[in-house]
């Protein structure tokens, strides 16, 4: 048995509920954390999202995720009245995530459709911190966060060159037992850097690939951050792409392309990849060359060289054959639109395969952050590379630097964007567009929704019906004749998709922002129906059992060397572990007399023995302070048989119980003789063991309980004559007793610990 004294078990408790506490999985990160709570105005109720732009997003299944970015909240006030417009630097590194199932208005407060992850526990600070700019790679599976510039501040060491962030949601490969859902930090080969911004991102989930094309960065190819300081501005074209290829989970193979001369190297375009040939193809679609965003400011050269230049990003595309790694240009006829750059794009297909539509909206020309931004949409027609302008928009409700993602065949969803005067996106800051009806929604509703059918604005242009068979197939003239061959090719791989989504009543929240978690989602990607949680709840409860059993063998292994060193010590017997508990109780025993029950006394506490009645409580006592004598020798001592009669001793002889002066042994075939003042097989109150004889019967216990002693009257003696009895008691007493001598006072009372009592 292992005895805990209070101080031990509560150190050993406190030290249990601190490993459990910091086991329990951390708990979402509020979408207000306190240090921007304390920033509220003392009237300010609620907060809604504004502006937010310079994002990165990207799809897995059916969810939409979002990061970084300058991001402005809307504050609230107690009298129904709005207040400025404040910057949410974002310390707590959430991530953001729209899930398709759930409906919603695009006129209800933002901040209640998203739903938030924290990238790390507590405050980000250089863990995670905020990016701006940059891409969201991802398959079906996971993310990468890559690129982007941090902002200009030497209050914090930033991430190294090599550094990129992961989010796997789902596993996929090999079954990994221990698997959870969660981030963690990778690293990038010798010849990437995350040190490039304001490139153009596009994912392709049915190859597994990732492409990020051109950019800006610094021109040693060093550190990069907001625009501030020049010496961390990156105001050099990115001549390359980076691509990643995530066939295999935690093997992602990274790969630096380098763009040939006659693909320019410019800032903030749109890559879109149309699904033909053996792997597809990349379209890059605009851009301009020296961004107002990059520097500070924007000289008049700079100006004239970004509106010769940057016009040809939309009358010229680049074209890139994933499965050859090869380049080419193509000329565009249409509607085509001037220079624009920070839009977003989709791409829908015909039900034939016969056209291919890239959905192109908003933007601004990139030479002046005063100027209108874009509210249009257009539509870029493959193969035949017409320009068709869909809608016309308004530049009270135009933006840049948002994102947009195709959550059904007919339906685009755009999040974020940034306005010339920095007032509230009109008509909120998620948007919904039908592709189909060319028109804004009103609403999101996952129950709502049509196979895509080309508009009869393109049919118009491109010939066909709704369901395709498009008559201009090809373009009034290729600029590479291997672009035809290329383009004719159909494209045989099945993309994944993941809708119809199942609907899902939103929860109920206030006005403030949402913080619970995505909806979790049975994987079917290998991970063998394990919920993810279960890895590491059973971790914690063998850590603690492993701990448990650490402390307990401490314990134990101190108890045995304190017993090594006190080998006459009663710690951890029966009748120790009973005075202690004892002890424990407050000293106000209820006492009779040995026989009479007319003369039972209770509520005698604090009087001394000798003014008692001959009195012997009814509990267990503890045993007076004698010297312990070893047995003689290791037989075993016979069982004594109870006689009440030993229950009524006066308290005068001493506390605690004798056995008679005979003693015999197990075999019964020898009798030993004891002294009378000497207890045998007793010490202090509890019993010895006797060690076994060579028969290998079990050794005795002597019983511990004073009502069950045994009276000398009951062991079986020798008979003795009366003249040898009168020899051996010539006081006349009987036989194995002594008289009792009044003037003797009891002795105090022993405690548990050995110390004497008063």
């Amino acid at each position: 048995m292992v005895i805990l004294f209070p101080t031990t078990r509560a150190v050993l408790l406190a030290l249990l509920s601190s490993l459990a506490v910091s086991a329990v999985p951390a708990i979402p990160a509020p979408r207000h954390p306190a240090s921007l709570r304390r920033r509220w105005d003392p009237n300010q109720i609620n907060s809604t999202m504004c502006l937010w732009y310079d994002i990165r997003a990207a799809v897995l299944r059916d969810t939409l995720y979002v990061d970084g970015g300058y991001l402005w909240d809307l504050p609230g006030m107690a009298d129904g009245s709005y207040g400025q417009i404040v910057q949410d630097p974002n310390l707590s590194g959430l991530l953001y995530s729209i899930n398709f199932t759930q409906p919603f208005n695009i006129s209800q407060n933002t901040s209640t459709i998203f739903q938030t992850t924290p990238k790390a526990a507590g405050a980000a600070n250089n863990q995670a911190p905020n990016f701006y700019s940059g891409t969201m790679f991802s398959n079906d599976n996971e993310l990468y966060l890559y690129g982007g510039v941090l902002r200009d501040t030497d209050s914090q060491i930033n991430p190294p060159a090599d550094a990129v962030t992961g989010y796997e949601r789902y596993q996929y490969g090999p079954v990994r037992t221990a698997w959870s859902v969660g981030f963690y930090n990778g690293q990038l080969p010798p010849n990437v850097t995350r040190y490039v911004t304001n490139g153009a991102g596009v994912n392709v989930p049915s190859e597994n690939l990732g492409f990020y094309f051109s950019g800006m960065k610094r021109n040693d190819s060093g550190e990069i951050r907001t625009k501030g300081r020049p010496q961390y501005n990156a105001t050099l074209a990115a001549p390359a792409m980076i691509s990643i290829d995530m066939s295999t989970m935690r093997a992602e193979k990274w790969t630096n392309l380098t763009l040939p001369s006659n693909v320019l190297a410019r800032a903030g375009s749109e890559l879109a990849w149309v699904p033909v040939s053996q792997q597809g193809v990349l379209l890059a679609i605009g851009g301009v060359i020296n961004p107002e965003t990059a520097f500070l400011p924007l000289t008049a050269p700079q100006k004239v060289q970004s509106q010769a230049i940057s016009p040809g990003f939309m009358q010229e595309i680049s074209v890139f054959d994933v499965a050859a790694q090869k380049w080419y240009q193509q000329n565009t006829t249409g509607d085509v639109p001037g220079q624009l750059t920070q839009a977003c794009s989709v791409v829908a297909s015909a039900a034939d395969g016969s056209s291919h539509n890239v959905y192109f909206y908003g933007g601004y020309d990139g030479l002046s952050a005063t100027n209108s931004f874009s509210d249009d949409v257009y539509i870029l027609s493959i193969p035949s590379f017409t320009w068709i302008k869909a809608y016309s928009g308004t530049s009270v409700h135009g933006r840049k630097g948002h994102r947009c993602a195709k959550i059904y065949p007919d339906q685009m969803i755009i999040v974020g964007g940034d306005t010339v005067d920095k007032t509230c996106l009109q008509g909120g800051l998620i948007q919904i567009f039908n592709l189909n009806t060319l028109k804004f929604q009103d609403q999101y509703d996952p129950k709502v929704w049509s196979q895509y059918k080309v508009p009869d604005v393109v049919t118009a242009k491109i010939g066909g019906t709704p369901d395709g068979a498009a008559t201009a197939s090809k373009p009034s003239t290729w600029s590479d004749s291997a672009l035809g061959p290329l383009f004719a090719a159909q494209y045989s791989k099945t993309v994944p998709t993941y809708y119809p989504y199942n609907s899902v009543a939103p929860t109920p929240t206030d006005a403030t922002r949402s913080t619970a978690l995505p909806t979790p989602i049975a994987s079917t990607g290998g991970s063998n129906g394990v919920p993810s949680w279960v890895a590491p709840v059973l971790g914690t409860v063998v850590g603690l059992i492993v701990l448990s059993a650490v402390v307990v063998c401490l314990l134990l292994y101190r108890r045995r060397k304190f017993l090594r060193m006190n080998p006459n010590s009663d710690a951890g017997t029966s009748v120790f572990n009973q005075r202690r508990i004892l002890s424990w109780i407050p000293k106000a025993p209820t006492v009779s007399t040995s026989e009479d029950p007319s003369s039972s006394v209770s509520g005698y506490t604090g009087v001394p023995s000798e003014h008692l009645p001959n009195i012997v409580t009814t509990g267990p006592q503890e045993a007076a302070s004698s010297e312990v004598h070893e047995l003689p020798d290791s037989s075993h001592p016979a069982e004594l048989p109870p006689n009440p009669a030993m229950s009524q001793i006066s308290p005068a002889a001493g506390a605690g119980l004798r056995p008679g002066p005979y003693h015999q042994n197990m075999a019964g075939d020898e009798s030993t003789t004891s002294s009378p003042t000497t207890p045998v097989g007793y010490a202090r109150g509890h019993t010895r063991q006797v060690s076994s004889m060579s028969s290998g019967l079990p050794s005795p216990v002597l019983p511990t309980s004073p009502a069950s002693e045994a009276s000398p009257d009951d062991l079986p003696r020798t008979p003795v004559s009366p003249a040898e009895n009168e020899q051996a008691n010539p006081s006349g007493t009987e036989h194995g007793k002594k008289p009792e001598d009044p003037s003797i006072k009891p002795k105090g009372r022993e405690s548990s610990f050995g110390e004497m009592l008063e």
